[in-house]
């Protein structure tokens, strides 16, 4: 069997840089995920990720997997409707219970999610990073 050595993309090397940047306390979380273009939430992962392989060996630090779904624009229409008028001042998690067992709409959490930040109905609270 051979053995392949697995060799870093250049943005997974920006991203492993950017993260020891941010370990050597020179810039911020919100920083660091603001130049990897990913949230906060991600960035913690991202961090999390990397500290665990050690630094020694070549770490996924990739987004993941792209999806292939698409929401329907009828579908996301009727959410946003949905989400301005009867979901304000839920959290994501409400909001999406109230979306598939009170009006039968078929969304992920994560949908929800960025659907109510992107209507400016829920704000993220960012946490710190460990």
């Amino acid at each position: 069997m051979s053995e392949e050595k697995k060799v870093m993309t250049l943005q997974e090397q920006l991203r492993a840089d950017l993260i020891e940047m941010y370990l050597a306390g020179d810039i911020t979380a919100a920083e660091t995920a603001q130049s990897m273009e990913v949230s906060l939430r991600q960035c913690r992962r991202l961090v999390s990720r990397y500290r665990e392989s050690g630094r020694d060996g070549v770490v996924n630090l990739r987004r993941g997997k792209p999806g292939n779904y698409q929401l329907k624009e009828e579908l996301k229409t009727q959410a946003v409707k949905l989400i301005r008028t009867r979901c304000r001042g839920m959290s994501p998690t409400g909001a999406w219970r109230l979306l598939n067992a009170g009006f039968g709409l078929s969304i992920s959490k994560e949908t929800v999610r960025k659907l109510m930040m992107a209507e400016k109905t829920w704000v993220a609270h960012p946490g710190k990073i460990p």
